[in-house]
């Protein structure tokens, strides 16, 4: 059993909005600030290998030689020259040749850096020394003069290193840090804030929704300060209302007037049986098989007007129009009409997507009011085809006045010469409309014409009241 106020069943919209915006600014808050973290652990030590790389460079191209190839000075900006001949102890290169030995040095020495106990080694490029209370970085870059084979160590402490990268950076980063909380948790709020805004015509719809019952249909949700997003949502609610409040109507106004159908033949019955006269036994079975007939007719109807009722499938117009015939041959021999039908031989005859059982009940409805209309000695014509179906009769016609009622239910024409209940054209017509047929009237020649058209063109499923 489905429970109604489960956690998931009563999640807020909002609620939901919120949290997963709030998910994304934290994922990327602590990207940000996992980038940053990394930064200031990782960022020094790259920061002092491109330095040292970048020193290293510019020594390389200002070094000048002599005849012999052997570098004897270095050619560099005034305030690099400068850094060397004053920051001996903190910012120094020395070249060196293939075997180590130092050819030039900005601070005199004439040992290459290496490692403690150990001499040089040209494949450790990068080193660390402590000497005293410094520590040192040295950088060793391989290069290539005149055929021979050179290198250059240039040497930065820390020290110097500190003071050109200083802690800004540090400071730069926990204020980054900090800005990114800051800023995260002021964006958290602005979308709190947003989203009750711009959810408000959400609730007042939900308010507007709980209020609409059986007895206050015409109410509708409010497309004032609804997104562009939801409109079409809310026009389709208004829409399906409209649509409910339409059918209520008319199913009510339908059931006051069946119910005042069925009054006048029971209180006929009613006064027949309470005044007891034998003789008007006749009438009464005639009253009770009239009754029955509306019954019958009510029945139908309320399965034409549901649509799942329906059971599509190949259904062959003629067949069902012989069948009808078949049924109503007994009514034709007492009308004195001849029922002229289709013949039901032709081979290869091309079948229609229909309801059988609905198929059956258009073509009888259709025939049984050609009947009823024809004066004695005349003929009712039916045809059909797998592009439509047709009946024809010999009777007066259509008076102007009532072709707009024929379609209505429980309308009966006033020179009706039946006591139907006035539904059997109602019936074909929400058959037709059920399976997207259009169903014509008109006046022909000698008579009325009614139509069935399989495949309109538009304005499917409609009543028309005149043929094109």
């Amino acid at each position: 059993m489905r429970q109604a106020d489960s956690p998931l069943a009563t999640r807020s919209l909002s609620l939901h909005l919120q949290a997963f915006t709030a998910l994304i600014l934290v994922l990327v808050s602590a990207i940000v600030i996992g980038g940053m973290t990394l930064l200031l652990h990782w960022g020094p030590d790259l920061l002092t290998d491109l330095s040292l790389k970048h020193n290293a460079s510019t020594v390389i191209e200002g070094l000048a030689f002599d005849a012999t190839g052997r570098p004897v000075k270095l050619k560099t900006s005034d305030k690099e020259a400068a850094a060397y001949d004053i920051l001996r102890d903190d910012c120094v290169y020395r070249v060196l040749d293939a075997q180590g030995r130092v050819l030039l040095a900005s601070d005199g020495a004439i040992q290459p850096y290496a490692l403690p106990g150990q001499g040089f080694a040209a494949e450790r490029e990068r080193l660390t020394l402590a000497t005293g209370e410094r520590t040192l970085q040295v950088l060793t870059r391989r290069f290539e003069h005149a055929g021979k084979t050179f290198y250059v160590q240039v040497m930065r402490s820390e020290r110097l290193l500190q003071i050109v990268l200083d802690d800004k950076s540090q400071r730069l980063t926990s204020l980054i840090i900090i800005g990114t909380i800051v800023g995260t948790l002021l964006i958290s709020l602005v979308v709190a804030v947003s989203l009750h805004y711009l959810l408000k015509p959400l609730r007042r719809a939900a308010t507007a929704a709980a209020a609409i019952d059986i007895d206050n249909l015409s109410a509708r949700l409010s497309l004032q300060g609804v997104p562009s997003e939801i409109t079409p949502l809310f026009q389709s609610v208004n829409l399906a209302l409209d649509r409910l409040e339409q059918g209520y109507r008319q199913q009510r106004d339908f059931l006051a007037t069946a119910a005042h159908e069925l009054k006048t033949p029971l209180a006929l019955m009613r006064g027949q049986v309470e005044l007891g006269e034998a003789g008007d036994r006749a009438t009464l079975l005639q009253d009770i098989d009239r009754m029955a007939r509306q019954v019958q007719q009510l029945l139908t109807l309320a399965e034409a007007s549901e649509h799942h009722n329906y059971a599509m499938q190949e259904a062959l117009p003629r067949a069902a129009l012989a069948q009808a015939g078949a049924q109503l041959d007994r009514l034709a021999r007492q009308r004195e009409v001849l029922l002229q039908l289709p013949d039901t031989g032709t081979p290869h005859a091309t079948p229609i997507h229909a309801d059988v059982g609905a198929l059956g009940v258009l073509c009888r409805n259709l025939l049984e009011n050609a009947l009823h209309h024809s004066p004695p000695g005349s003929v009712v014509v039916a045809e059909a085809d797998h592009q439509k179906l047709s009946v024809r009769d010999q009777g007066p016609g259509i008076p102007a006045e009532a072709m707009p009622h024929l379609f209505e239910r429980f309308w009966r024409g006033p020179h009706r010469r039946d006591e139907g209940a006035g539904l059997g054209l109602s019936i074909c017509a929400e058959i037709a409309r059920a399976h997207g047929w259009t169903l014509r009237a008109a006046n022909g020649p000698e008579g009325a014409i009614f139509e069935v058209d399989f495949n309109p063109a538009g304005g499917a499923g409609r009543p028309a009241h005149q043929l094109p």
